[in-house]
C-alpha cells in the first residue's frame, strides 16, 4: 500500500457505516481521504475517528448536480486530481403500488 501514500481518494457515503469504515481503512496508509456525505455533523464525527490531515470532510448530497460540482472544484484547487474514487453512496426508498411494496435501490 505504500504506492497509494499521498494518493487522493473520494469516498461517498463516509460518514457512517462501510463508507467510514473504508474511509478509515485508506487514511491508515496514508492516502489523503476526501470525505463526502449530506451530514457535516456526521462527517465532523468521522474527522474526530480519523486522522485530521488525511480526511477531509465536504458536505455533499451526491443527488445535486451543483454540490458535486462544487466538491469537485475545491477537490481539483486543493489537490489537482482524484486518484481513487469510493461510490459508496445510495439511495433507497419504498414505493406503495397495489399495497405490495416496490423498493428502489440506486447505488
Amino acid at each position: 500500500m505504500n504506492y497509494w501514500s499521498g494518493k487522493v481518494a473520494i469516498v461517498t457515503g463516509a460518514s457512517r457505516g462501510i463508507g467510514l469504515a473504508i474511509s478509515k481503512e485508506l487514511a491508515k496508509y496514508g492516502i489523503n481521504v476526501i470525505g463526502l456525505a449530506r451530514s457535516m455533523d456526521k462527517l465532523l464525527e468521522a474527522a474526530a475517528l480519523i486522522a485530521e490531515h488525511t480526511f477531509f470532510p465536504i458536505q455533499c448530497d451526491i443527488t445535486e448536480e451543483e454540490q458535486i460540482l462544487s466538491a469537485i472544484k475545491w477537490i481539483e484547487e486543493k489537490f489537482g486530481g482524484v486518484d481513487i474514487l469510493v461510490n459508496n453512496a445510495g439511495l433507497f426508498s419504498f414505493s406503495y403500488v397495489m399495497g405490495k411494496i416496490f423498493i428502489d435501490i440506486n447505488l
